[in-house]
């Protein structure tokens, strides 16, 4: 449960991105795999939620994950 608690904390497309990419990867090669896992961190490049993150470490703060 704490791991469970843990992971939710964080944003959730990070943690949906996350899940698909562990999910697809074991049905892939180990370069498809990677290949995916690069194009999933990339579709969170431009997100709110990372850019919040990066804010809330630099500021020293739990960040407010929207979602977005």
């Amino acid at each position: 449960m704490q791991i469970a608690l843990r992971i939710a904390a964080n944003a959730p497309i990070s943690v949906r991105q996350a899940k698909q990419a562990i999910h697809r990867g074991l049905q892939m090669s180990l370069a498809d795999g990677l290949a995916f896992e690069i194009e999933a961190y990339n579709r969170m490049v431009p997100t709110k939620d990372r850019l919040e993150g990066v804010l809330a470490f630099n500021e020293k703060r739990k960040p407010d994950f929207k979602g977005v």
